[in-house]
């Protein structure tokens, strides 16, 4: 059994994206550069966005960390958060006396 973070990050790249685990804490950074630029015959306009961003989550004790990836897809960041194999549980079958 897994868990799973999505998080929206519209006009960020995924190179601008980090995703880390450590000591049951997940963080994730970002950071949006985007500069828009509009040359016309009377007028000259540049935009820029800037910003950054920073996210941490405290996980179960029951996610291996080790097994921890993140996938980027149209502005999206999936996060997989697998279980141990401890967490999992085992079925304790029901005995007739």
């Amino acid at each position: 059994m897994t868990s799973v973070a999505k998080l929206e990050v519209p006009g960020i790249e995924p190179k601008d994206i980090s995703v880390s685990v450590h000591a049951g804490i997940l963080t994730i950074k970002g950071e949006k550069k985007q500069e828009l630029e509009d040359k016309k015959e009377y007028f000259y306009r540049v935009e820029r966005e800037y910003g950054s961003f920073v996210r941490s989550f405290l996980l179960p004790t029951t996610v291996d960390e080790a097994r921890v990836n993140a996938t980027f897809t149209n502005g999206l960041l999936t996060v997989v958060l697998p279980k141990t194999a401890d967490a999992k549980g085992t079925t304790v079958p029901i005995k007739t006396v």
